[in-house]
């Protein structure tokens, strides 16, 4: 999997993959126009949309009647290093499953591959390039 990202202009930056892009930008208050993503969002978006999608495959998989999904994820922040301390992700679904299978579903849902990566934190490369 590849992403790309750009800066457009001061902290307005576009990220692109697979054709697809979105803009990452300041919020108003930090003088920025607010209508981008901020990297912490796109950061819990990446972790409820996975823990949805991966909930979602298993109740087909399983026969497994869900509808009306939602979820609310909230963050606080932590310092020294400044980081996410804390997200607080609650999902919201219809079924008719017995108590033992929505356990099932909630089990896979937490079990998601962004859930696991923030849980065992990956190796992460970097390089820093200047352009002559």
């Amino acid at each position: 999997m590849k992403v790309e990202v750009e800066q457009v202009a001061g902290r307005r930056m576009v990220v692109r993959a697979r054709g697809v892009e979105l803009i990452v930008d300041d919020t108003l208050a930090a003088g920025g126009p607010g209508d981008g993503f901020r990297p912490t969002e796109l950061l819990m978006g990446a972790l409820g949309t996975c823990m949805i999608g991966t909930m979602i495959n298993f109740a087909r998989n399983q026969d497994i009647s869900v509808s009306n999904i939602s979820m609310t994820l909230e963050d606080e922040s932590a310092e020294h290093p400044e980081r996410i301390g804390d997200i607080r992700a609650v999902m919201r679904l219809e079924t008719d499953a017995t108590d033992r299978r929505r356990a099932g579903l909630e089990r896979v849902a937490a079990a998601c591959k962004i859930h696991n990566t923030l849980e065992h934190g990956p190796e992460i490369g970097f390089g820093f390039e200047v352009i002559e």
